[in-house]
């Protein structure tokens, strides 16, 4: 039998990453098990097709697959984890490898991804696949997974009208009624740049960004806030609230609560994050085992899994075009896509860049008298 499995959020604990076992029975017999350490985002891997995935395992290869899997708040857990050799498969988005914090490629933490184990690459989206995220050679070292916004979520029944700008956040009205994220700095730093009349292209520029003005609206986002959550937004985020910034999974939760959430077209744009899967360097010279991590990425990108996880229980873009098409065609999207310009993705920093930006928010939190992270 499995094993009861429970899940935490990461950001509850203070002794690091919490790891979960993933264990598996058969009657067959199979050879020892083979472990796969996984980080992702919460909803990325649930229980239910972790548990699908391992039968095709065993049926196919006859093994007996253990996936550990640990949840992150922030990119800094990946490349962490990574540089330590903890963990094999990772999930970052679009805009981490070549930040340069990390820099995944030029220090070789990545393996090219084998699309020979990935046919259902084939199947995802053409405008995610022409998109170049890792490396400009021909090797692949990324697949989408899923994408959406960062938006500006509102509650329908408190405010029956969509909010029309990023500036409503900093509106008096309604301060202490809205919750946005404490992890993701950048994020909010270019909402405020958006609101503040910046074009999309100057959202990173730090001269542009290095103002009085700018500094004081992070400090009042901060300070009028009821909250702040991390990582992913969960329904207990929101509720209650009249605003909110968000990726939107909380949403499926939030209407099972009564509370219905919706995303706002702000005319300044709402910037896009991608998310996907990367092969760490920890399976270099373990082919069996890197087999069965692009088994695990194929497996993400099936018409089930996108429509199940992605979609119904994330509230998130689908990356395979037939699920698009399909939720398309039916008027199921699951947010409005006139706001998912991928003209808005989230930019590449480099070390200036995103230590200014690291430095305003902590400042920011700072005055607000909310914890800083010094990490």
């Amino acid at each position: 039998m499995l094993k009861p499995i429970t899940f935490f959020r990461k950001n509850t604990f203070t002794a690091g990453l919490l790891w979960l076992l993933f264990t598996a029975f058969s009657t067959a017999p199979a050879a020892d098990p083979l472990t796969l350490r996984m980080l992702t985002w919460q909803g990325y891997a649930p229980v239910s097709q972790v548990d699908k995935f391992r039968e095709i395992i065993l049926n196919k290869y006859g093994l007996s697959l253990n996936i550990q899997i640990a949840y992150v708040d922030s990119s800094d857990d990946f490349f962490n984890t990574i540089r330590a050799k903890r963990v094999d498969i990772i999930a970052p988005s679009h805009s981490v490898f070549n930040d340069s914090r990390y820099k995944f490629l030029s220090q070789q933490l990545l393996l090219p991804i084998n699309l020979e184990n990935v046919p259902n690459y084939a199947s995802l989206m053409p405008r995610l696949k022409a998109l170049r995220y890792a490396d400009a050679s021909e090797d692949v070292f990324f697949v989408p997974l899923t994408y959406g916004p960062y938006g500006l979520a509102y509650n329908q029944q408190q405010l029956p009208v969509a909010p029309g700008s990023w500036k409503s956040l900093w509106n008096p009205v309604y301060a202490g009624r809205y919750t946005v994220n404490s992890d993701y700095y950048e994020a909010n730093i270019y909402i405020a740049a958006l609101a503040s009349g910046m074009s999309i292209e100057d959202i990173k520029n730090v001269d542009k960004l290095n103002t009085p003005e700018i500094k004081q609206m992070l400090t009042t986002l901060v300070s009028n806030a009821s909250q702040l959550w991390g990582g992913v937004d969960l329904a207990s985020d929101l509720s209650g609230h009249t605003l909110a910034t968000s990726w939107g999974f909380s949403f499926p939760a939030l209407r099972q609560q009564g509370e219905r959430w919706k995303m706002a077209c702000p005319r300044e744009g709402t910037t896009v994050w991608i998310d996907g899967y990367a092969l760490s360097k920890t399976l270099q010279g373990r082919p069996q085992h890197k087999k069965i991590a692009e088994e695990w990425i194929n497996f993400t990108l099936n018409n089930d899994f996108q429509t199940q996880a992605i979609y119904q229980q994330l509230n998130s873009f689908p990356a395979s075009e037939q699920v698009y098409s399909t939720l398309k065609n039916a008027g199921t999207l699951p947010h409005d896509e006139a706001c998912i310009n991928f003209d808005f993705k989230w930019p590449e920093l480099n070390s200036r860049e995103r230590n200014f930006m690291k430095s305003i928010w902590q400042r920011a939190l700072q005055q607000a008298g909310e914890p800083t992270n010094s990490s």
